[in-house]
């Protein structure tokens, strides 16, 4: 058997593990969570699970397809994007920079908080000093203390995405099965190291790195959207946090003209920051 093949029968023996009755899977139409989509529907032929996504307004419209055409439901966000930009702010650094100034804007001044906001070694439970690997970088620090940013949250996954979600899984009874992968990034390294989490959302797939991830979709032909052509990642069109990597200008240059100045007046303040260039004609 080739690794591909040895992987997905080893993520039958998972899925095992719980009652399809009692999961659904939450599907965005990226790679991850289709690649358990066909291994639901096509692979192991599993019924009894739901497949739920959520139209956020912000998907790129092919991906945006993909749920309608692949889902039994689709939920709808609780706060449209503008609003949550007026009550809350936007994105800029990265989730976990944003939720320390988010903090720090609304007059938090809590000491693991300005531990972390002058990257501060913090004293642990164990009596011992330890250097602080959350704190801000020096551009958003000194930003933020000299009041040149913007309002900045993290909050429109948490109304786009996670509220819907929850919302769901309180009125159904059901826990999500996701498709979150732990070498996505240190944060989720350190979240995702079973199966199961704390609260019982089933994650098959943490153990799965994209090298193997490739090799799944290539030898079953597996469908891949023409947007990963482009990007390695898809969410929420033009997000800041995909600055890094510099696929916002790439995902830019992919959407029509109404797409892009929606998405540029968004995310405009933040764009400014980090210095994203977005080629608006004047």
């Amino acid at each position: 058997m080739t690794n591909a093949q040895l992987y997905l029968e080893d993520l039958k023996t998972k899925f095992n593990k719980i009652n399809p009755e009692e999961y659904y899977l939450s599907y965005s139409g990226g790679k991850d969570s289709h690649l358990l989509y066909w291994f639901i529907k096509e692979y192991a032929h599993i019924d009894g699970i739901k497949v739920v996504g959520i139209n956020t307004y912000m998907e790129h419209p092919e991906i945006r397809q993909r749920i309608y055409d692949n889902c039994d439901i689709v939920l709808l966000p609780v706060k449209k994007p503008h609003e949550i930009k007026e009550q809350y702010g936007i994105p800029c650094f990265s989730k976990t920079q944003d939720e320390l100034i988010y903090l720090y804007q609304k007059g938090s001044r809590a000491e693991y908080l300005l531990d972390r906001i002058y990257d501060r070694d913090f004293l642990g439970k164990d009596g011992k000093m330890h250097p602080n690997k959350f704190g801000l970088n020096k551009k958003s620090r000194e930003l933020l203390l000299n009041n040149k940013l913007h309002p900045i949250s993290k909050k429109c996954c948490d109304f786009l995405k996670k509220k819907p979600a929850h919302k769901f899984e309180k009125e159904n009874n059901l826990k999500p099965i996701l498709g979150v992968r732990s070498y996505e990034g240190a944060t989720r390294k350190a979240k995702y190291k079973s199966c199961f989490t704390k609260d019982m959302k089933f994650t098959p797939i943490w153990d799965l790195d994209d090298k193997l991830l490739n090799e799944i979709y290539n030898e079953f032909n597996i469908e891949i959207p023409s947007i990963y052509n482009y990007v390695t990642r898809t969410g929420c069109m033009g997000c800041p946090y995909g600055h890094y990597a510099h696929e916002v200008e790439k995902e830019l240059a992919l959407l029509g003209k109404n797409q892009k100045k929606f998405i540029c007046d968004y995310f405009k303040e933040s764009y400014e920051i980090l210095g994203i260039e977005t080629d608006d004609e004047k």
